[in-house]
């Protein structure tokens, strides 16, 4: 088991070197690609057009458990401190840090243009499957801006009408006609019973409290 999550763990890890490597490559080129492009970097506004329907959807995810709080690097052994002051650990305890499956699909209308050539969704439904349990996608917004640089927030509930917030963020580049996404975030319980307001680029409390990490690669169609 430990060898299949492993091999797994690997096949992402090259899945989205590849990826930031090919949006990297359509940024530099000396004349930008365009949405018919066969990869690279891409026109969102041309790519998917204004008052579209598009879905976020999960090829390969994984969660993991977060991190102990940060805390200042040793410099003979490479070891690490965190949790309580003076209490060592190393990179043995990164990798046996609980890891899982995970998946997210996102539903979003695009609302309008940027002046850098990019788009920007509102998020309507969807869900996020980790942890043994499937959150419900209530509202958010999201954003493709200057070299594709994707970035989308928004709110969730589990059956017991629990709060969550959700934040993932990636490169998005043109392959073979798709647009391919790396996305990773965060999603954590804000409170119980209660709703928030819908994001906005305005609203400083977007960011999520601590929380499950979230690794996606993900299609945007």
């Amino acid at each position: 088991m430990k060898a299949t999550q492993q091999k797994k763990n690997i096949l992402t890890a090259a899945l989205l070197v590849l990826l930031t490597a090919v949006a990297i490559v359509g940024t530099t080129a000396s004349a930008p690609a365009s949405a018919q492009s066969s990869s690279g970097q891409f026109d969102p506004q041309t790519q998917f057009k204004l008052g579209s329907k598009l879905q976020i959807t999960s090829i390969y995810g994984l969660e993991t458990a977060p991190f102990p709080p940060p805390g200042p690097y040793g410099t003979h052994n490479q070891t690490m401190r965190g949790g309580s002051p003076g209490q060592p650990w190393n990179l043995t305890y990164l990798r046996s840090i609980p890891t899982a499956n995970s998946s997210i699909t996102i539903n979003v209308d695009v609302t309008n243009d940027t002046q850098d050539d990019g788009i920007i969704w509102a998020v309507q439904s969807g869900s996020i499957t980790y942890n043994g349990t499937t959150l419900t996608v209530t509202d958010g917004r999201g954003v493709i801006g200057k070299l594709d640089r994707v970035l989308t927030i928004g709110n969730a509930t589990d059956l017991s009408g629990n709060t969550y917030r959700w934040s993932l963020e990636g490169l998005a580049t043109l392959y073979g006609g798709s647009v391919i996404t790396s996305l990773t975030g965060i999603v954590g319980e804000l409170n119980k019973n209660t709703t928030t307001a819908t994001p906005t680029a305005q609203n400083q409390s977007l960011k999520p409290p601590r929380g499950v990490n979230l690794t996606y690669i993900a299609t945007i169609s």
